[in-house]
């Protein structure tokens, strides 16, 4: 019985690492974890994430541009680059640091919105410190949204099938 409980809580973990707001809090509370193991899974994935992507992005962002320009020497269409997204860049001239910190858990993913947040302010900590905020308040805000959603779902499922 440990072993499967140790299972699921590594895979809510891991889950929330990447996909936050549609990974590892809904399976948290389909789950049926307790308020504070879900929170506290949740949310260590999420700065744990948030930490290894922080560190981890400068030295892959330089590594791919060396390889593409190394082995894709010419590019015939250029395609359109994230950096140049009209909502990224939205986000960045009118919220800055913490608009984007905001919408990373539930609108971009841990790792892209970690990346960009270092390419476009260079200061790491402040960085991370932004994430763990936005990621606890957004873990809160989700847990309570997924626990109603779910008891509304099985409600409505439960008198369907009688």
């Amino acid at each position: 019985m440990i072993w499967n409980e140790l299972k699921q809580a590594f895979g809510i973990f891991t889950l929330s690492t990447v996909k936050f707001g549609f990974g590892g809090v809904p399976w948290a509370v389909f789950a049926h974890l307790p308020f504070f193991k879900a929170v506290t899974l949740t949310t260590a994935g999420g700065v744990t994430g948030s930490i290894v992507f922080a560190n981890v992005s400068e030295w892959a962002l330089d590594g791919w541009t060396k390889f593409r320009t190394k082995y894709i020497p010419y590019r015939k269409k250029e395609r359109k680059n994230i950096l140049d997204s009209k909502f990224v860049q939205t986000v960045k001239n009118k919220w800055g640091l913490a608009g984007l910190a905001f919408f990373t858990p539930i609108v971009l993913s841990i790792p892209i919105g970690t990346m960009l947040a270092v390419r476009f302010y260079n200061d790491k900590q402040k960085v991370i410190s932004y994430m763990l905020v936005s990621i606890a308040i957004w873990d809160v805000a989700l847990y309570f949204f997924y626990n109603h959603f779910y008891n509304v779902l099985a409600h409505y499922f439960h008198h369907a099938t009688v």
